[in-house]
């Protein structure tokens, strides 16, 4: 008789189990072929934790800034893509934007991309809208791929490469967020999301909110806490399945001030994300249920078009980047190395933002 952990997987659940998969196996084991035909018999094991995990697709967005400072940004003012992180900076500075960005993660395995634009609606008021989406291609079907075709792999049976069909999967994001402020200074932010994923011929399909608020303490200091699926995020799938996200609160602190000796402007942002699943891997503080993460990011200007990123996260030990910032435009570039546990390939990240009222009037200015 075969084991329960023998059975091979019935259905496919999201592409976030593939991700924590990886934790349990080498480098560069899911990028060979055996260790790719082996994924599907590993699934069931992490069924039980997967359904914590459906709102992944809006936890590492935005552009590649806010990657190369430990993938900060919930008190930073300079991020196009604020919505991901707080909705409460949508429109601030009171500049309309649109961010491009394009992401390869763990060896080229997963792509992202994301396109976002932020507009003032008046004085008080902001809209920003942001699409992303992430896929991964040629995953193996191993059901029924066994010698019998019976899809339960026997001790004496083994998976015949001619019987294996490849899927891909895809995750699509729609963010919608509005802004305001009030006379006392602070910026009050709302986020709606919707989630779709496509997985082995399966749907799922999810809503969720996010609350955001910011203020600036003078001007070095700037405080901002974003509460993250405030309702928890849940997806439906064809097959009856339920996925949720429990919330998370994230705080921030962003201090600007100038090196004396070089004079040089210097920012440094650093967060606490307190989640309520209390399954993450690594953790800077351990509550039971409770997890608390970290991340610290620095930027350096060199002068006023050159900037210098570095930054660490509780599960991945550095981030480094840079950037080139003109008037009408501003491009990054992010790397984000192994994470701690040695399993996963390094992120490359690229994105290009247009402030679009300098643009337009450069282009009518010629």
């Amino acid at each position: 008789m075969a084991l329960p952990s023998q059975r091979l997987a019935s259905g496919f659940a999201s592409r976030s189990s593939l991700f924590a998969l990886r934790f349990f196996l080498p480098p560069g084991f899911a990028r060979a072929t055996p260790g790719k035909l082996l994924l599907p018999l590993l699934l069931p094991l992490l069924l039980s934790a997967q359904a914590k995990y459906a709102g992944e697709l809006f936890e590492f967005p935005g552009d590649a800034r806010s990657v190369a400072m430990g993938c900060t940004g919930v008190s930073s003012t300079h991020e196009a893509a604020t919505g991901f992180y707080n909705p409460a900076l949508v429109g601030w500075p009171h500049q309309s934007s649109l961010t491009l960005a394009h992401r390869e993660q763990f060896g080229g395995v997963v792509s992202a991309d994301l396109v976002a634009v932020s507009f003032q609606r008046s004085s008080d008021l902001a809209v920003h809208l942001g699409l992303v989406r992430r896929g991964v291609d040629d995953i193996p079907d191993t059901r029924f791929a066994d010698t019998n075709g019976d899809g339960i792999l026997e001790d004496d049976e083994r998976l015949v490469p001619e019987k294996i069909r490849y899927f891909n999967q895809r995750e699509w994001g729609v963010l919608l967020s509005v802004a305001r402020k009030n006379q006392t200074g602070w910026h009050w932010g709302a986020s709606a999301k919707l989630v779709g994923q496509w997985l082995a011929g399966e749907l799922g399909l999810g809503l969720g909110f996010d609350l955001g608020v910011w203020r600036a303490f003078g001007r070095t200091l700037s405080l901002g806490v974003m509460l993250q699926d405030v309702t928890t995020t849940q997806v439906h799938w064809s097959t009856g399945r339920w996925e949720t996200t429990a919330p998370r609160v994230t705080t921030g602190l962003r201090w600007d001030f100038t090196l004396p000796l070089i004079r040089r402007a210097v920012a440094v942002e650093g967060e606490l994300t307190s989640r309520l699943d209390g399954q993450r891997l690594e953790r800077f503080v351990d509550l039971g249920p409770v997890s608390v993460m970290a991340s610290l990011g620095l930027e350096l200007a060199l002068n006023d078009n050159l900037r210098l990123r570095a930054g660490s996260a509780t599960l991945y030990p550095f981030t480094l980047g840079a950037g080139l910032s003109f008037k009408t435009f501003s491009l990054d570039y992010a790397y984000v190395g192994d994470t701690r546990a040695g399993v996963f390939e390094p992120t490359h990240q690229l994105s290009i933002n247009l402030f679009l009222e300098t643009l337009g009037t450069f282009l009518e200015t010629g």
